[in-house]
């Protein structure tokens, strides 16, 4: 018989709490990037669509941690896909020339 460990809903969460804080840092991150290594100048328009992409994953990670600390792990799990769904579907749409 095969031993299965179910994990806890607060589990969880925090572990999609923890991806949402790496996708917001990778996201930040970006601009460095195109910065130090990127082929074009450094402008606005170039950054604003990570900006915008960090700004959509800071808010659903408050949102995420907001639920967690009312013990709502659940709805935080969701919120944490739902996110990373988000954010995928975002880089597609703005971010078509981005590999």
């Amino acid at each position: 018989m095969r031993a299965t460990t179910k994990i806890s809903a607060q589990r969880t969460a925090q572990i999609g709490i923890g991806i949402q804080f790496l996708a917001l840092i990778r996201t930040l991150s970006e601009y460095f990037r195109l910065k130090h290594f990127g082929r074009e100048q450094m402008t606005l328009v170039v950054a604003e669509p990570y900006i915008t992409g960090a700004l959509i994953a800071a808010v659903c990670t408050a949102i995420s941690v907001a639920l967690f600390f009312f013990r709502k792990y659940r709805l935080a799990t969701v919120v944490a896909a739902a996110t990373i769904l988000v954010l995928l579907l975002y880089k597609l749409a703005a971010l078509p020339r981005i590999p």
